[in-house]
């Protein structure tokens, strides 16, 4: 299999993408602005010199209670999906990720019960809905912004381990894309499907020779692994009608992944029933 380490150049994110990756923590209380694989197992933060506005109103709506919304991923997401689904509002799979299925069913909800009309579950929503508040977990991965005149991001994890080079590429290529929508067959930034999405971030890496779905990668590609490490691939079966594995993520670590499903290049906490009842096993691609 084909490898090699880009230079780093080739994977340092600019400035103009943060934006698109602040999104709040499901379970976290703290004031920063956070990126979402937001759940009791593990939160993403971004914590960015030149996000004072963000910060301010999150430090406006800290005071009022936790916020779930547009981009968190995790076990509160579930529940909420739970509930919706229970009374009708949510009718797709719980995946404990806040797309905007999840998020036009809660606008939904709040408008039968005379809530304010915002697609964001805070306080007054959890109280309708009988959810207990969340609290937040001090499992992070962080990234964090050390030059912003530089126009750099340096991708770090909070655990100690030594992650490769190879395998930090993957998992910075893979954040580049969050937010790509779903589009069945793609396998560019225009919009790929949820194995384009492997296709296209082991190709930036140098890692070209993968095989297009699910199964052919599980049949074929890598090693096997016993327990993933960060930038390995978790895949998934019975995700549709379909044989052998049919679905599958990058692993970032923490119980979490980035994959492209039905919303698009997202986080998803892998830790959640969902993800669990259909884990099939992992591969590293780069062994």
């Amino acid at each position: 299999m084909a490898q090699s380490n880009q230079t780093a150049g080739k994977y340092v994110l600019s400035i103009a993408f943060v934006s698109s990756l602040v999104f709040t923590p499901v379970l976290s209380g703290k004031v920063f602005a956070n990126a979402g694989a937001d759940a009791s197992e593990g939160d993403i933060t971004i914590s960015e010199s030149n996000l004072s506005n963000i910060q301010e109103q999150e430090v406006a709506s800290s005071s009022e209670g936790t916020l779930i919304q547009h981009g968190d991923v995790g076990a509160a997401v579930e529940d909420i999906q739970k509930e919706l689904q229970e009374q009708g509002y949510y009718t797709y799979t719980i995946d404990g990720i806040f797309g905007s299925i999840t998020g036009q069913a809660v606008r939904d909800y709040q408008a039968d019960h005379h809530l304010q009309v915002d697609g964001i579950v805070g306080p007054n929503t959890l109280e309708t809905m009988a959810l207990p508040e969340m609290e937040s977990s001090e499992d992070n991965l962080t990234i964090t912004e050390i030059d912003s005149s530089e126009d750099n991001l340096t991708v770090t994890e909070s655990s100690s381990e030594d992650v490769s080079n190879i395998k930090s590429d993957i998992v910075a290529v893979a954040k580049s894309v969050i937010g790509t929508p779903y589009v069945w067959g793609g396998t560019t930034t225009e919009g790929m499907d949820s194995s384009g999405f492997i296709n296209y971030v082991f190709n930036q890496v140098g890692i070209d020779d993968i095989s297009r779905t699910h199964r052919e990668m599980w049949e074929n590609d890598g090693n096997y692994v016993d327990h993933p490490s960060i930038g390995d691939v978790v895949f998934f079966e019975g995700t549709y009608d379909t044989e052998g594995a049919s679905h599958s993520g990058v692993y970032i670590g923490n119980n979490q992944m980035i994959h492209a499903g039905d919303d698009g290049v997202s986080v998803a906490d892998i830790s959640i029933d969902y993800w669990q009842s259909h884990y099939l096993g992992a591969k590293s691609f780069t062994e």
